[in-house]
Order: structure tokens, then C-alpha cells, then sequence
């Protein structure tokens, strides 16, 4: 009696925990609201109209798990007559698998997570760090924090943080996305001169880069430890290529790593021509504004000086406190930068400015609503889920939304605009139409790699131990793959791949050239995916695979509803249910006499479909 007394007590507390939240996150919406609609009667113009159940059900499937809902979750929704049924779904959609899934698209572009050969960067650990944070629903700004300052070995499972850094290895090139990565601000042209738009110096460019200073990737042993390698990599590499380039690769597996934490001094490039300085010449860090963290020098700028042009001094952790000074609530750009991010993502547009080019006192063209989102993240604690279900339970997301002219003088920022969606979420669509689990295989936990599973195997071995397994391996692209083998059967069951969403794929699973096709980002640059159509899309919609795998398929979920049908209006009503995610129009019914295939190949490959509104 005792235990189910603790256990109500438990689930009450708890319940009231969530309802307190739930109260908690409308009070925001609301104060987005009243600060929309104060813009919108200033500017005499009336709110858009709501939209109704249909088309929100499927807007916040798109927008929060990156997929249409199946014709099943459709229904369970428009029979749901709760009144709160539209936040209760926000709530299990930013809860459910789907979310970590679409999201970890959305991170994995902005972060650029990428395989970088020549570097021996596989970046599985680096993608399972993001998705890890996903689930977790680790703070935005620790996850920055974590990201900026990591170190250590790439392939250890838990510090794929690390990856950020070994991504982009030349230091001046890494800080310069960083920043605009993290606070939306443009400052590449400073490394090589004065920047021709904005206000920052090569000098300050070069202060800011202190911080990171003497932080590098090294793949192979530091030199305490490759004398014990040394020996037996000069025997096989005279002995066997093979052998010695297994033994190389797997060596380096196990001691790739960041190295160094920052020195808080930089030197001038050597051909600086500026009046302020001199080729060389030692500069201390320093932010671009506001607040100056602490550093502990050990040695002064004076002495640096007097020494050899590569001296930067020892290390004494400035890259943390770059990551302090980032991260910062002070940090006028910061919080301003990801909000502006999100809102572009959820409705369509920029909030403040240009995504990757902002300046530091720049509001956008609706102040009062920026500063109230700013406002709410920090309340939030950047709790990226809190704040997507505030912008998901605003009248504002839930108005109609509005098909945007690039010559429109009157638009407010009252809500979404009529938009592409993004190839993953097109891909990912179609397992809605495919299977009724569309997101059954995304995984819960960490899932292991070659590298990594090699990484936590290499633990145990020692120098002999990697002579062995390099004279029995018969070459390195077998090491790869014997390793990548074993990585999968620690993993266990995965699924069929043709029912996996975009993001299950790794390095070893290819691009996922249909994805590619579609427009997904090869993540060489911040933001790189691409939502404008061309031919050869068009061309692979009407005539490719995934309309193949609907209409000629028998077993597939939405010929398998469609198989029940008992007539052709209930049919047309399952189709236009699953494909558009509401019911026929008056004037589309007398379609109902035409071919199933060729109903579903219309609707498939029709603007509506692929466009979220």
C-alpha cells in the first residue's frame, strides 16, 4: 500500500509538474501574440484567420518530426475533440523519435557534419554527439559551450563534441565559422584585411583568434608515444605496404585527438600592413564587444616579443573562455542569432536579418517581437524544445499562412509563409505512405561506427597487439570494413534500409542519393541545403523510385488502406488524407472515377505536396 501511496503522490507531482509547464508555455505564446497583433492593429492590418485541424496536423508534423502524419495519426487527431488536443500533440511530437530524427538534419547542415578523409575525420561520433543532445534535450548553450571548448580523442563514444573542431582543422577558417555559425556574424573577410562592410579590423579578427591559439588536430601519437610505435612501423613499411598502413591507420585511430586549450595570445599574419601593428607582432585576445572574460597569463605581451616568432606563449585555457564570453547572456548576438535561426526555420522567414550575416545592434523590422523571443529563450534556459512548443502554440504559427511576393511592402512578421519543404522531409514523406511506424527504426542510443567501436577495442591493445592485427588484415579499405561490420552487429537490428528516415545514414551508408537530388546539403558550407526545384528533380518525382515503391507495391501501408476502401469516394478520401493530409475539395470529386496509381502519382507529384502552407 505504502509503494502505490509513493507511486500516486509520484504520478500527481508529476502531472502537475506538466500542466505547470503547459501553463508556462502558453503564457509565452500568448505574449508573442499580443506583441504581433499590437504590430498588426498600429499597421491597421487584421490577423490572419486560424487554420483549421486538417492543415495543422499536418504543418506541425512537418515542422516538429519532419514528415507528413499517416493517414492513422490523422484521423486519431481529428477525432481527438479535447480542447487542448492541438498542444497535447506538440508535446508528443517534440517528445517522440521523429523529432531527433528531423532535427538532427536540421544540426547536422548547420554544423557541418561531413567526412573529411585526408584528416581521417569519420564523423560518426561527431552526428551521434548531436543526436545525443537531441535526445537528452541538452541546453542549446551547453551544447555551444561543448562544442567550442571540446578536446581530447575523436573517436572516444561520449566526446564527439570534438568533431566540430576536427571538421574544420585550419584554426583562422574554424574561428571564422564559428561565429557565424553561433552568433550569425560574418567575419571572414577581416583574416586576410579590414573588413570592406562592417566595422571589425584584421587586429581584431586576429585578437579573437588568440583564444584559440595552439588548439590543432593531431592523428597520430604525440611524441612521448610514437617511440614506442616507432620500431615496429619502420619493420612493416619495409616489409609489406599493406601491413604497414593497416598498422598506421589503426594506430591512429586510437590517438587522433584535439589537442591544446588556447595560449590567449596570436601573432600577427606576416604580411600585415596596417599602421596598428606590424608583421608578427604578438596581439593578446580580446572579444569583438562587450565583456572581456579573465584570463590568467602566465607571461606578458612584452616578453612574447622579445622571443621567436612562433612563441604564443604556454597554454592556459582561453578557448574556454572564448566559450564563456559566446555562450554569455550579455552576448548581444547570441540568443538573437538562434532565435532568429528557429523562427526562420519554423515560419519562412528571417526575424532579424540575414542568417549568417547579422551586426551586433540590428533588431530586424519588428524589434518588439524580437526582443519578446529573446526574451523567451533565456527564460527558457535555451531549452530548444520548450521554445519550439511556444512557437507551435501560438496563434501566430497556428494562422494561415500567406504565399509571399519578393515585392511585398506590407508583409509583418504575423506568421508562416507558404514554403519548399526540405528534401529530407520529402524523402522522409514518403515513409508515411510506405509503412504505418515511419520512424520505428530511428535509434534511441548511441550506435557505434568502425571508429568508434575500434577506438573502445584499441583500449586494451598494445604495441604487439597492433602489429598482429595489421600483419593478419589484408589492407586498409578491409580494416575499414571488418571494423564497420563488427560496429554493425554491436548495434543489432537496425531494419530494412528502405524504411530507415535520412538521418539513420552514416558515412559507410552513402549520401543518400535520392536526398542529394532533392536538394539536401553536402554540408560544405553553413546552411547549405537547398529548397529551389530544377529539372532533374522534377523529372526523378515523376518517373523515380519513391513513387515506384507506392504505387507498385502492393504491401505498402497506403495500398493497404486503400485495399479496404468500399468505394471510390472513400477511396479518393484515404488518398488525399495520406498524400495532402485533408479531405477532398467539392470541386476535385469527380476525380474520383480515375485510376488509384494515377490518382496518388498526381497528388505525389503536385506543388502542394511539397510544399508546406
Amino acid at each position: 500500500m505504502i509503494r502505490i501511496a509513493l507511486l500516486l503522490l509520484t504520478m500527481h507531482a508529476t502531472l502537475g509538474f506538466a500542466m505547470c509547464q503547459a501553463e508556462e508555455i502558453q503564457q509565452h505564446s500568448d505574449q508573442i501574440d499580443q506583441v504581433v497583433q499590437a504590430r498588426l492593429a498600429g499597421d491597421g492590418q487584421e490577423r490572419r484567420p486560424e487554420i483549421d485541424d486538417y492543415t495543422f496536423c499536418r504543418r506541425v508534423y512537418l515542422d516538429a518530426i519532419g514528415r507528413i502524419p499517416t493517414v492513422d495519426e490523422l484521423d486519431a487527431f481529428i477525432r481527438d475533440v479535447g480542447p487542448d488536443k492541438r498542444s497535447r500533440l506538440i508535446g508528443e511530437l517534440l517528445e517522440s523519435k521523429g523529432y531527433q530524427s528531423h532535427w538532427y538534419n536540421y544540426w547536422a547542415d548547420l554544423l557541418r557534419v561531413k567526412y573529411v578523409g585526408d584528416k581521417l575525420h569519420h564523423p560518426g561520433n561527431y552526428g551521434q554527439w548531436i543526436k545525443e543532445a537531441l535526445r537528452t534535450n541538452k541546453p542549446y548553450d551547453q551544447m555551444v559551450h561543448e562544442l567550442v571548448n571540446a578536446g581530447g580523442p575523436l573517436y572516444k563514444p561520449g566526446n564527439g563534441a570534438t568533431g566540430f573542431y576536427a571538421r574544420e582543422p585550419m584554426p583562422l577558417d574554424h574561428l571564422a565559422n564559428s561565429v557565424k555559425t553561433f552568433l550569425g556574424l560574418s567575419i571572414e573577410c577581416a583574416q586576410c584585411h579590414d573588413h570592406p562592410f562592417d566595422v571589425w579590423t584584421q587586429k581584431d579578427f586576429y585578437k579573437l583568434a588568440a583564444f584559440t591559439s595552439r588548439t590543432y588536430l593531431r592523428v597520430d601519437p604525440t611524441p612521448d608515444l610514437e617511440k614506442d610505435y616507432a620500431l615496429d612501423r619502420r619493420k612493416l613499411k619495409n616489409k609489406d605496404f599493406d601491413e604497414w598502413i593497416v598498422f598506421r591507420e589503426s594506430v591512429r585511430v586510437k590517438h587522433a585527438a584535439i589537442h591544446g586549450n588556447g595560449t590567449g595570445f596570436m601573432r600577427l599574419p606576416h604580411d600585415y600592413q596596417y599602421d596598428d601593428g606590424k608583421p608578427f607582432e604578438v596581439v593578446q585576445a580580446d572579444v569583438l564587444f562587450g565583456k572581456m572574460p579573465a584570463l590568467n597569463h602566465s607571461v606578458t605581451k612584452d616578453k612574447l616579443d622579445t622571443l621567436g616568432r612562433k612563441n604564443v606563449g604556454p597554454p592556459i585555457n582561453s578557448r574556454e573562455s572564448l566559450a564563456d564570453w559566446i555562450v554569455s547572456d550579455e552576448n548581444p548576438l547570441f540568443t538573437k542569432a538562434i532565435v532568429n535561426r528557429l523562427w526562420h526555420q519554423v515560419m519562412g522567414t528571417e526575424l532579424v536579418g540575414p542568417l549568417g550575416n547579422l551586426s551586433v545592434d540590428e533588431m530586424g523590422p519588428h524589434p518588439e517581437l524580437t526582443e519578446q523571443l529573446i526574451a523567451v529563450m533565456k527564460d527558457c534556459r535555451y531549452d530548444l524544445r520548450r521554445f519550439l512548443s511556444v512557437l507551435f502554440n501560438s496563434k501566430t504559427y497556428q494562422s494561415k499562412a500567406i504565399a509571399l511576393n519578393p515585392k511585398e511592402s506590407g508583409y509583418v512578421l504575423d506568421g508562416p509563409v507558404v514554403r519548399r519543404i526540405s528534401a529530407e522531409a520529402i524523402v522522409d514523406s514518403f515513409l508515411s505512405l510506405q509503412t504505418a511506424t515511419p520512424d520505428q527504426f530511428v535509434p534511441t542510443e548511441f550506435q557505434w561506427d568502425g571508429f568508434t567501436h575500434f577506438y573502445d577495442k584499441s583500449q586494451s591493445m598494445g604495441v604487439k597487439d597492433f602489429v598482429n592485427y595489421s600483419v593478419k588484415g589484408p589492407g586498409r579499405g578491409a580494416f575499414q570494413r571488418r571494423e564497420e561490420n563488427a560496429a554493425r552487429r554491436r548495434n543489432g537490428q537496425s531494419g530494412p534500409k528502405h524504411l530507415w528516415r535520412v538521418s539513420c545514414y552514416g558515412h559507410v551508408d552513402g549520401s543518400h542519393d535520392i536526398a542529394m537530388l532533392l536538394g539536401k546539403s553536402d554540408r560544405e558550407l553553413i546552411d547549405g541545403g537547398n529548397r529551389e526545384p530544377n529539372i532533374p528533380q522534377i523529372l526523378f518525382l515523376m518517373n523515380g523510385q519513391l513513387e515506384q515503391q507506392i504505387i507498385k507495391q502492393p504491401s505498402v501501408y497506403i495500398q493497404q488502406k486503400i485495399k479496404g476502401a468500399k468505394d471510390p469516394q472513400d477511396r479518393m478520401e484515404i488518398i488525399w488524407k495520406a498524400i495532402l493530409g485533408r479531405l477532398p475539395r467539392e470541386s476535385e470529386k469527380g476525380l474520383a472515377s480515375h485510376n488509384a496509381d494515377d490518382l496518388i502519382w498526381a497528388l505525389l507529384n503536385s506543388n502542394e505536396f511539397r510544399f508546406t502552407k
